[in-house]
């Protein structure tokens, strides 16, 4: 495999749609992986707009306060190469460091965590068109030592990227 600069799509892509992890790992069924040395939460809807509208709306930094995405406060934007900071409201006043990768329309991550990559946090959006509409997929992976003292910390990711895109879903529904 060649890989096509820091970030290689096509790879991230095909590992996302290949992996497989094992139930005992703490992952939700459906969500790839590499077994037990990670953990992953996903949560996807089939959105009844184009996928531009969707880029769009998972792309506006200045907006993610104003609709429910369970973001409270961004700073910088979600361009490639970039670094956002973000809080969340399951995070209380804590402010996280992500650095932006994507590929504009269809693929974006965030990463963070923490140094000498104890714990690694990877949140992978994808849009796939599916029959005139688009297939938002939000996947997050958990990977490093700590990441088993951690999960409990992180465990309710679950059902804010469940909130997460169902409020995508509904802007992007009315925004049409």
């Amino acid at each position: 495999m060649v890989a096509a600069g820091p970030f290689d799509y096509a790879v991230v892509r095909e590992l996302m749609f290949t992996k497989r992890v094992p139930k005992s790992s703490g992952a939700v069924p459906g969500c790839a992986g590499y077994g037990s040395s990670m953990h992953c939460v996903e949560a996807e809807a089939l959105i009844k707009a184009r996928g531009s509208t969707v880029w769009d709306i998972i792309t506006d930094a200045r907006n993610y306060a104003v609709w429910a995405s369970g973001i409270t406060h961004v700073t910088g934007e979600p361009r490639n190469g970039g670094t956002i900071r973000i809080r969340t409201r399951t995070g209380g006043s804590r402010v996280v460091r992500l650095r932006v990768q994507q590929m504009p329309g269809e693929v974006m991550t965030w990463t963070g965590g923490l140094p000498l990559g104890l714990f690694t946090g990877l949140c992978t959006f994808t849009l796939d068109p599916e029959g005139g509409m688009t297939r938002l997929r939000v996947n997050v992976e958990f990977t490093g030592l700590l990441r088993g003292v951690l999960w409990n910390a992180v465990a309710d990711t679950q059902q804010a990227l469940i909130d997460y895109v169902n409020a995508v879903k509904k802007r992007a529904e009315i925004l049409g």
